[in-house]
């Protein structure tokens, strides 16, 4: 063999190992969506909206987590105000989607639904509309909270309702903590210890 063709079996070498690579490159990168409900990496849009019992406009705030709960990237800055008035109930759902990638759209919250046995939401009220003094807090009632397919059924969270009592403080600093738990086996009512979290983010409120 001479050495112009070993230099050509070298070259060829090498661009197949850049190749390679690049090929784990790629699979690599944490911000590449995952599809698949119990992956923390799928989740990109996460939209709370709020729609006043009795009919009124509804009010909405979306953040944008890239890289999902467990990797390192934060979440965007919300974008909307959840603004609430003092004794009234609203409506509430919670949608998610992937679309980091406009051509492979993928609507996360049909799978969590359809996984529904293996999740749950908690909505907590943090700030000054959190008085301690139950009567007086912006809640989320569990009983609101939409159901799974268990025998008997329990909750899931992807609707459900808050409720704003009339003695609620007034409050321009209020946050909407919402955390959904991926368990490996059925959850039975979600408040078990052995979860994963898929979703842990922050919304805007304000109390008038």
């Amino acid at each position: 063999m001479n050495a112009a063709q070993v230099s050509r079996q070298r070259g060829a070498a090498a661009a197949i190992l850049f190749g390679v690579l690049i090929v784990a490159a790629c699979h690599d990168n944490p911000a590449k969506p995952i599809e698949g409900a119990g992956d923390p990496e799928n989740i990109a849009r996460v939209t709370v909206a709020l729609t006043p019992v009795g009919g009124g406009a509804a009010v909405q705030s979306v953040v944008v987590d890239p890289d999902g709960t467990q990797l390192p990237q934060p979440p965007q800055a919300p974008q909307g105000t959840l603004a609430l008035a003092k004794g009234k109930t609203y409506n509430g759902t919670i949608t998610l989607l992937n679309d980091l990638d406009s051509k492979n759209v993928v609507d996360i919250t049909a799978e969590v639904r359809k996984e529904a046995n293996f999740h749950r939401f908690f909505y907590t009220f943090t700030g000054s509309c959190h008085t301690g003094t139950a009567q007086n807090d912006v809640n989320v009632p569990v009983a609101s909270l939409d159901k799974d397919t268990q025998s008997p059924a329990q909750p899931l969270g992807l609707a459900f309702q808050v409720v704003v009592p009339a003695t609620a403080p007034t409050s321009s600093s209020c946050t909407l903590h919402v955390e959904l738990h991926h368990f490996e086996q059925a959850k039975g009512d979600g408040t078990g210890s052995t979860f994963d979290t898929d979703l842990s983010l922050d919304f805007p409120v304000t109390i008038s």
